[in-house]
Parts: C-alpha cells; structure tokens; sequence
C-alpha cells in the first residue's frame, strides 16, 4: 500500500510539474548568481549579460540587451544586484508551454521604470507584478539612471500562449487612419483603424487623451472615450493598430468604441505630455474657432469666481496689440472632482487642465489648481506687465506715505543686496547676483482706511501685498485691491537709500525710488529746480507730496540743500545691455531732464558762504557691484565713497559709462 502511495504521489508531482513551474533568477547573492551560469562579479566589478549569452533555468531562458550601459550584475561592496540602464532591457522567453506570471522584486525602489512589451505591469513599492500569457516577455528601463533588481521570479504553464481572440478580428476592409488630425472629416459612426502611433496625454476614467506629433513637429489632440482595457502611464505610446469609431458629442469630435489597444511600446518623457503655456493667451484658448478642444493648457496668474459645486468662472487680464489690457474669461467645470479653493477675489492662481467644447463653448476641465506662489519684487520691477496681477513674496519695508487728495501712494523697497537670478534657468543660466534694493509705489486708489492702515505699518508680512501693475517701465506702481497684512513684531532695518550730489553724481535712480539728492535750489522761469553749483544739471521739483515745503525753500533760494525725495522718472528708461540689474537712459546726455523729484522732507539746508572747507573731499574710493574696490572709477555703476577733511564719509551711486 506505501509503494502504490508513493508512485500516486511520484505520478501527481509529475504532472503538477508539467502544468506549472516556478523558476527564480536571483541576481542578489552569489550562490544564486552561480545557479543561473553567471560568473560572480568582483568588488566593484560587472558581469554583462549580453557578454555572457543567454542562460537557461528550468526552462526559463534569460537574455539581455544593453541601453546607455551594458545590463549587467553589480557588485558593491559584497551587495549584488541586476542593473538595466535606459534602454536596456531583459527577456525572459519559454521554448514550449507559456509564461503566465513574473514577479520583479526591486533593491531599490529609485527609478525601479520597467516596461513590459505584452500582458500587464503594475508596480507596486518594491514589488512589479506581470500577468498575462505569452511565450516570451520582455522588460525595458525606461527611467532615468538605472533600475536595480534583487530577484525575478517565472511562473510557467504547459499550455501554449493564447493566440488572438478569433471571434474579433479586424476588418481588413476597415477605414484606416493616419491622423488625428483627419478624424473631423470623418462621418459620424464610420469606423476606423489607426495607423500611426499616439502618446498619452491624460488618463481619467473612460477618459484617454492623446496626442500625435507629426514629421514637422506639429502636436495633434484627440480624445478617446470608452473602456480600452488599459490603464497607461502618461507619455506611453500606443502602438498602431487600435481601432474606434468617429463621433460627435455636444460639438466635441471623440473616438468611441476603442478596441485592440496593446501595451505602451515606449515612455516618453515629461516634456511631450507636459501642458502648453497659454498665459496671456486666454482668450485665443476660450475661442471655439481656434481648436484648442482636447489639448492641455496651463494659465498662471488667474482669479476664480463664481464657483459652484461644478462650475466656475477663469478671468485673467490680457494685453492688446496695442499694449492696452483687457479682461478674457473663460468657463471652468470640474469634470475630474478635484479639490479647489473657494472664491478669493484677492488671490491669483495657477491652472492646468483639459481644453473641451460643450455646445459650442470652450471649457477647461481642471487638473490641479494652485494658489500663485508669488513674485520677487525684482521680477515685477523689471519683467512684469502692467495690467497684470501680481503678489510679490519679498517682506517690503515702508519708507514714505503720501496722502494727496486721490493719490494715496506708500513707498516700498525690498532691501536686498543680492538676488537669485533665474530669467534664464531654462538655458541654464542661473546664478546669485549683487543687487540693488528695488522701489515699488503701493496705490490705494483713494482708500482711506486701507492708506492708513499700509502707512501705519513699517513692514509687509510677504505674500500679503497684492495688486495690478501700473507704470512699470516708468514709475512702477502696485494698485492694491487688498490690505496687505502687518509684519508687527518685525524691526524696521536700516534701509539702503542712495544719496545724489548733483554737484558730480550720474543721476541713476529708479522710479519711485525713495532717496537723498543733494544741489542748490532756483527758480527757473517760474519752475523750481534743484541744481549743480553752475547750473550745468537741473532736476525739476514739484511739490505735490509735500506741499508746505515749497513756501520753506522759497525763501532761501540759492541755498544748497540735502532733501529726502521720491525720484519719478517723465519718459520709460531705454534698455542698457552694459547694466542689466537697473534700466538707465544711456544714450541721453540730458539724462537728468527725464527725472522729476517730489521732496518729502528737507535733510539739510545751508547758505553757500556757510559750505565749510571741512567738508573738502580728501579721499575717493570706487567700489563695484561685486565688492572690488579701487582708486578709479570701474564700469558700470559704482559706489562712491568719499572721505571729507573733518573724517566724514559719505556713499553715493555713480555709473562710469
């Protein structure tokens, strides 16, 4: 009885065995390296598949090709792993019967990208599982670096692969279509086969947006609704050869029916799926005529309103051909139920989504919404747009408040002295730079309460100063449609004002700078100037900020006088490619008619005969942006320290052109 339980046993292993197998490569120690036929890699040594052939385990066989690296077992420091670099990839085949599961243990989760040619993978943590049934799979590395594999394990069958299902071929006589692009021009109903391939442009649901890039580089959009049987990474590309049929639903051209869609035979990266960057470009998108449905868009600084339990309204300002701002909208409507802020008149967002058309009008299906993280002082001084909003991230501190009837006007200045400068991160260009402090005006268009409350505060909680852009290349304002928020445990520093003698200075200030300028007052056919000792320089002053002051100075013409003032600029600065961090009017030797100054407060006032001798210059020294001092003047701006016969100094800002 034990002998024909034993042979009953023997028979039922055999043909367990015949059905299914389990074979495992394992590529983490050396015993199972030498189990497969490998030879053990020495310290911080390989060992290339593709060098050492195929091998075969239990009927498994494993081949390899190489990508930007040999694929090859590492060994470091004793811990061994199977590494697959970009474009390599692994194939584990089966001379008879099938493959109907692999189990890819990774060692390190990082860039652990496998790509699987037939059946499905999924990943996940340290774990790829494939299913399916074939008699050979092959896995690509398609991430960045390298994917590294501890272990593989095989799960064979003795039946063959299943073919095709013969019960759903395509129809050879079929309308077969090259481009998306000719998809509208198809009849409603027609069915179609597609004979190029597409990527994946986003995924939700029934949802599958792609897109083809043609041989001149042009991006076509299409839609693709209904169960393809196929959850895809973004990027992947979809082999030719599925098929669909063209319809029309509420004016948006779609593919229904999808069918015979085979796994991604490639990942691209984020650049192809990445949204295009319509910001400015609104109202273009927001046009059916345009065609824009199906592509994904991203807008930066917009405001949200009207928002509903779905619906909501996209305003953001545009600029005309004439440089003269308008308002685009464009309807919103949260098809993918994603969490979003609810209205905030005072904030600005940055949104990302799905063009579509819904009875002739455009709507954006959002992806994600964020609140604008805000913008350098710098930024909005010399990139922004007027018209624009913005919130500027820099903690401002308040030097000066006018309260003149409607002109409500605080000035602000970030004092920085140095910046990250980032314009041209793209090209890879991006680096800190020495800095000079940067002006902004904050206009509260007549609002008392919210003058009093900015004018009462010395310093702005950053992120909280929000507003449009006015005057920018000229006398930069911020017209504020909301109370910034008070900074008040924060101490007031010292604040880098720059001071101008227009006895010898380059005047080289910004607009609605807040500074010292030093000379003699006059009037000149009725108009007070602020003057060089002969006349050679002569600054207009008005006095509009400070009224009572002009009746003070009136009285003491010719005396020379240290003011406190807000420089205003009459005409926008020209570019000066040999200055980039301020714009000056380089090529006007008037320069100084193009200022105007409004006297806040007068710092000093002296009569000629009473300019003491003490206060001679007995020492010059020029210092650079950077911090390179010396004897004579460097190009570009300088810092001019002067050193008087009574042992004071005193700094101002020159450029040597």
């Amino acid at each position: 009885m034990k002998r024909i339980y034993s042979l009953f046993l023997m028979a039922f292993w055999a043909f367990f065995v015949l059905q299914a197998a389990v074979v495992t490569f394992d590529f983490s120690t050396a015993e199972g390296i030498t189990a497969m036929g490998y030879a053990v890699p020495e310290q911080s040594a390989a060992t290339n598949l593709v060098e050492a052939g195929p091998v075969t385990v239990s009927g498994v066989t494993l081949s390899a090709i190489d990508g930007a690296t040999p694929t090859r077992i590492w060994n470091s420091q004793g811990s061994y792993t199977l590494r697959i670099y970009v474009d390599g990839a692994v194939t584990f085949s089966v001379a008879e019967g099938s493959i109907t599961g692999i189990t890819v243990n990774a060692a390190n989760t990082t860039n652990f990208d496998l790509l699987a040619d037939v059946g499905d993978y999924s990943v996940a943590g340290a774990v790829g599982t494939w299913e399916g049934n074939a008699s050979s799979v092959t896995f690509t590395h398609f991430g960045s670096k390298n994917a590294q594999v501890a272990s593989v394990v095989v799960t064979t069958s003795a039946d063959g692969p299943v073919g095709p299902d013969p019960e759903d071929p395509i129809d050879p006589n079929i309308t077969k279509l090259d481009s998306l692009n000719h998809l509208a021009a198809l009849d409603d109903g027609t069915p179609f086969q597609f004979t190029s391939d597409v990527y994946v442009n986003y995924q939700w649901n029934d949802y599958l947006w792609v897109m083809q890039l043609n041989d001149d580089g042009d991006a076509f959009a299409g839609l693709i609704y209904g169960d393809t049987g196929k959850q895809y990474q973004l990027g992947a590309v979809i082999p030719a050869g599925w098929t669909g049929v063209k319809k029309t639903y509420k004016g948006l051209v779609e593919i229904g029916e999808p069918a015979h869609f085979a796994n991604p035979k490639s990942i691209l990266d984020e650049y192809y799926y990445s949204a295009f960057d319509c910001s400015g470009g609104m109202s273009e998108v927001a046009d059916p005529t345009k065609g824009w449905e199906n592509y994904k868009v991203y807008f930066d600084r917009v405001k949200l309103s009207e928002i509903d339990t779905r619906n909501f309204t996209i305003t953001t300002t545009e600029v005309d051909e004439d440089g003269v701002p308008f308002e685009a909208t464009m309807h919103g409507f949260n098809k993918f139920d994603i969490d979003y802020p609810e209205a905030d008149p005072t904030e600005v967002y940055a949104i990302e989504g799905m063009v579509t058309i819904f009875n002739g009008e455009m709507e954006l299906y959002p992806i994600k919404i964020t609140a604008d993280a805000g913008t350098r002082l710098w930024k909005v001084v010399y990139e922004g747009e007027d018209g624009m909003q913005y919130k500027i991230t820099d903690t401002l501190y308040v030097a000066g408040a006018v309260d003149a009837g409607d002109n409500k006007l605080i000035f602000v200045t970030d004092n920085v002295d140095e910046i990250y400068y980032d314009t041209y991160i793209e090209w890879g260009y991006a680096e800190v730079l020495p800095w000079y402090p940067d002006w902004i005006a904050l206009d509260c268009s007549g609002n008392e309460a919210m003058f009093s409350a900015v004018a009462d505060a010395q310093v702005l909680e950053p992120g909280t100063v929000k507003g449009v852009l006015a005057d920018q290349m000229t006398n930069p304002r911020l017209v504020l449609n909301s109370v910034p928020a008070a900074a008040d445990d924060a101490e007031l520093p010292t604040l880098t004002m720059f001071h101008y003698d227009l006895s010898k200075d380059y005047l080289a200030a910004l607009g609605n700078e807040v500074g010292r300028a030093d000379g003699y007052f006059f009037y000149r056919d009725g108009v007070p100037y602020l003057c060089s000792e002969h006349d050679t320089v002569m600054v207009k002053l008005d006095f509009d900020y400070a009224p009572t002051l002009e009746a003070e100075m009136a009285a003491k013409q010719g005396f020379h006088y240290g003011l406190l003032c807000v420089f205003t600029l009459d005409e926008p600065w020209e570019e000066n490619a040999e200055s980039p961090m301020h714009r000056i009017h380089a090529t006007d030797e008037d320069y100084y008619t193009n200022y105007t100054l409004y006297p806040l407060a007068i710092i000093s006032c002296a009569a000629v005969e009473e300019i003491s001798d003490a206060k001679q210059p007995v020492d010059v020294k020029y210092v650079s942006p950077t911090g390179v001092m010396s004897d004579t003047p460097q190009d570009g701006v300088n810092i001019v320290i002067t050193t008087h016969r009574d042992g004071s100094r005193t700094a101002t800002k020159r450029l040597n052109r």
